[in-house]
């Protein structure tokens, strides 16, 4: 069982070694560089979804809950500052 899936492994990379000398030195590089920037982009895609729970998780400390009204604890203790009301 393991000799036929080293030797389908073999046989992947002889078949990929001949298609880059096929295609050529430019193209070659050119496919690394987007496979590259597909593997950076799945990076940056999970940094931001971290960085969105991050920002959530400081709005949520940063108000108190009164039934169903959030007040942002900056409020408390302090006047508004406009004075349209």
């Amino acid at each position: 069982m393991i000799e036929r899936v080293l030797a389908a492994l073999g046989l992947l990379l002889c078949a990929a070694a001949l298609l880059g000398m096929l295609l050529g030195r430019q193209r070659v590089e050119r496919w690394r560089a987007r496979l590259i920037y597909s593997m950076g982009w799945y990076r940056r895609r999970s940094t931001a979804r971290s960085e969105a729970a991050q920002a959530i998780a400081r709005a949520r400390r940063s108000v108190e809950r009164d039934g169903n009204v959030y007040r942002p604890k900056s409020f408390n203790g302090r006047p508004p500052d406009d004075k349209l009301h």
